[in-house]
């Protein structure tokens, strides 16, 4: 059965006040008892004005959005032109007592204000932020296994390190001794038998 104009023009009316006490603070208990209805069909009533509430700011804020982007094109198309214009030769005319004509004419030229090509950039670093293109890429799979590959290389170039070297520190492969480097054998944890370099545990010194 079709809901008459009157009920609709009721409900909206009742979802109304049913807003105005939510955003007060008041429970649904509270709520129903001011309005005089059922707590579920207060409940109800929120979904629907959640819902709405919802859609509305998706609109207002592509709809705001897309204001700004047009205001940022508007000042970047006068800034290119601002801009075209700063690179125009600059003429000047004097003109003598009495002279009806100009007796000296100067053309000093110009190669642009950069604040202008300052005003582009700004216009386009705005865009880039409204559209989110600035957004850090999020780590991937990929991403993952190149690290572990980059970490397996490391492993390897070590160990390369310590078969040439035998028992020679590595610094010596870099032309110079350094201090706190351990010569394989030397102590537990050196690199010894190609293992990689072991790291102390909780506690440990």
């Amino acid at each position: 059965m079709p809901v008459s104009r009157s009920k609709k023009l009721a409900i909206a009316r009742r979802r109304q006040q049913v807003a105005d006490l939510y955003i007060q603070g008041w429970t649904q208990t509270e709520i129903a008892g001011k309005v005089g209805v059922g707590q579920p069909t207060v409940c109800n009533d929120l979904q629907v004005i959640q819902g709405e509430w919802r859609a509305s700011m998706i609109r207002d804020f592509d709809l705001t959005r897309e204001v700004e982007l047009r205001k940022l094109d508007r000042i970047e198309r006068e800034a290119w032109a601002a801009w075209e214009r700063s690179q125009k030769p600059a003429q000047s005319a004097e003109l003598s007592d009495g002279a009806a004509t100009p007796t000296r004419k100067r053309v000093k030229n110009q190669y642009g204000d950069p604040r202008f090509l300052a005003q582009i950039n700004q216009c386009i670093m705005n865009r880039k932020a409204l559209l989110g293109l600035d957004a850090a890429p999020q780590s991937t799979d990929a991403d993952d296994g190149n690290l572990e590959i980059q970490r397996a290389s490391v492993v390897a170039l070590v160990a390369t390190l310590r078969d040439r070297a035998g028992t020679a520190p590595i610094a010596g492969l870099l032309g110079a001794e350094q201090p706190g480097l351990v010569r394989a054998g030397d102590e537990p944890g050196a690199l010894a038998n190609g293992a990689a370099p072991g790291l102390p545990g909780p506690g440990a010194p």
